[in-house]
């Protein structure tokens, strides 16, 4: 159960994503209060609206660039003017695409890298920050910051080679940062799912509509041999 707890997710605003299923799932968990942010926003107020009619719980919609230090610490300073505190932040932020190597470019890589990594590198840096302050309610520091990595990140032939890489910079700065914050109970955990049905994985399942080696390649690639739902992920996200 998340009573009391305040949390931040981000991107949030796709109708078919892993943030959204995140959304309800952390508001089925009974939340104190859940900012549903991402840099696109025009899904965002009614997600907060559905989710306080059918749960009861407060849902404030934040644009939010996701790998904006301005933004981050927008976010979060009004978590803790409001609430006094921050328990959750879910650094679930992310692009791909078809990236092939012979010509991809290197402002490509390198945003790449931006969106994905250095996202949930300031979200540790800041969150970690805020999670440490105590108020009332809260004697003591405490929190959970959880990243979507993926199993691009620790194995070849799952995604494209800048994704992957993100990714697998994104397990490693939750593995250091765990270390890093060894003593403060704050736990830091990434997730590392397959092939998530999403919008924005459509692109890549539109590249390989049609090509039965491909398709079957990514599903077999999976013990269950399929791709994911969204929806199942949230299960175990508050951890």
């Amino acid at each position: 159960m998340l009573d009391n707890l305040v949390c931040i997710i981000t991107g949030a605003n796709s109708l078919t994503g892993i943030g959204r299923a995140a959304v309800y799932a952390f508001a089925k968990k009974n939340a104190r209060a859940i900012y549903a942010t991402d840099i696109s926003e025009e899904n965002l107020a009614s997600l907060a609206e559905d989710v306080y009619k059918t749960t009861g719980v407060e849902c404030i919609p934040k644009r939010m660039d996701a790998s904006s230090d301005h933004d981050i610490q927008a976010v979060i300073g009004d978590a803790m003017a409001r609430f006094g505190r921050l328990d959750v932040y879910f650094a679930n932020a992310g692009i791909a695409g078809p990236h092939p190597m012979k010509t991809e470019t290197q402002d490509e890589f390198l945003n790449m890298m931006r969106v994905n990594a250095w996202s949930v590198y300031a979200a540790i840096k800041y969150a970690s920050e805020a999670m440490k302050k105590t108020c009332e309610g809260k004697p003591t520091s405490s929190g959970s910051i959880i990243a979507t990595a993926s199993v691009a990140g620790v194995r070849s032939g799952a995604g494209p080679m800048s994704y992957s890489a993100s990714k697998a910079a994104v397990i490693n700065l939750c593995q250091s940062a765990a270390w890093r914050l060894r003593g403060t109970n704050i736990r830091v955990n990434a997730i590392c799912p397959g092939l998530i049905v999403t919008e924005m994985t459509e692109k890549v399942l539109a590249a390989i509509k049609g090509n039965g080696t491909m398709e079957s390649t990514l599903t077999t690639s999976s013990a269950l041999q399929r791709f994911g739902d969204p929806k199942r992920l949230p299960q175990w996200q508050p951890f």
